[in-house]
């Protein structure tokens, strides 16, 4: 094997089981990178099942430690078991690691584990998606962290008139679970109705769906057949122009682990409102009445009057989209990259 100028210490791959944020991220990267560096100079250590395949996956990180200068450390869940081994793998080679943080938990994860605290402390960068979190952080004694924005590809804005046809799209685009509030969504599409006196907007649930909530789900999509469709699980490159044809994302979200979600990238992507829950870090990648909204925690009256406001307001909904072009610039996975790139060797 040649030497490599990056190696990504990462979960990928193709279908509905590589569709979370840590996944995603992890291709988004690697694709920065090769077209950055060239695709020779850029090594994927997947760690994928490494309960069924351990010694393949320790097999993946030995030779990314071994044969690549930099090391892109991202392994999402199950960092107290990763952040040691890597470590302690890395002793030989003194590779720098850089640690990219997906998810918002990662400072209750060491409170939990506090042996788990010298092992990220040692690494030379820990990245984490929101400020908060990343000054929680240093404060723990977590010296090198530092903050990394969630970021996607930059694609072109498209018109779309999203008025020509009633009912109008509503969408929730995540994993489909309880915690990420997709029954606040239903709750909220009726409540919007209701205002307007009419049925001026269906729901469109697309993500995952996870067994534990699928019963549950189902009882609530016979309750309001008509109003509510489960659209399954797009590719990455359908994402935009999927949610293009939506009026607004819902994204009610209560999920424990929640940072800066990328169902807000995906808003800005497709320049379309999302109406967030004012929960976690939310607020920091959402800026309210700029290129979304954020409302009280699980106030599904209050999300519903923003909805019917867009419903109304034709200038507010074009001011948003605005924003949603310059969110879209500042998180292009070029802007952010090119600063961070900075610190390869």
């Amino acid at each position: 094997m040649s030497r490599k100028k990056v190696g990504i210490i990462g979960v990928a791959g193709e279908g509905a089981r590589f569709a979370t944020g840590q996944a995603v991220k992890c291709r988004t990267l690697m694709n920065w990178f090769e077209k950055k560096y060239g695709a020779d100079q850029v090594y994927l250590a997947n760690i994928d099942s490494a309960k069924k395949h351990p010694v393949r996956v320790l097999g993946n990180m030995l030779r990314a430690l071994k044969h690549c200068d930099n090391i892109i450390f991202m392994p999402g869940q199950n960092i107290e078991i990763f952040a040691p081994v890597v470590r302690a793998l890395n002793v030989p080679f003194k590779r720098k690691i850089q640690y990219i943080v997906t998810g918002g938990d990662l400072a209750e994860v060491i409170k939990k584990r506090p042996s788990l605290k010298s092992s990220v402390a040692s690494f030379d960068g820990t990245h984490v998606q929101a400020v908060k979190l990343r000054d929680e952080l240093r404060s723990m004694g977590i010296e090198r962290a530092e903050y990394l924005p969630n970021c996607r590809d930059y694609v072109p804005a498209a018109e779309v008139d999203h008025w020509k046809n009633e009912p109008l799209r509503l969408c929730t685009y995540s994993r489909v679970t309880k915690e990420k509030g997709i029954l606040d969504a239903i709750e909220i599409c009726k409540k919007a109705n209701e205002k307007l006196g009419k049925r001026a907007f269906v729901l469109e649930v697309y993500g995952k769906m996870y067994d534990a909530f699928e019963p549950e789900f189902q009882a609530a999509l016979a309750e309001n057949k008509g109003l509510v469709t489960y659209c399954g699980v797009k590719k990455a490159q359908e994402t935009v122009g999927v949610l293009r044809e939506c009026f607004a994302i819902l994204f009610p979200t209560y999920f424990e682990c929640e940072c800066f979600a990328g169902t807000a990238l995906d808003a800005y992507s497709a320049r379309i409102p999302i109406v967030a829950n004012d929960w976690l870090y939310n607020s920091e990648a959402i800026r309210n009445g700029v290129d979304g909204f954020i409302y009280p925690f699980r106030d599904n009256d209050a999300a519903a009057d923003m909805v019917v406001r867009l419903y109304h307001d034709r200038e507010l909904y074009a001011a948003i989209q605005k924003g949603c072009e310059e969110s879209m610039r500042r998180f292009s996975t070029d802007h952010v990259m090119e600063e961070f790139s900075k610190r390869l060797v």
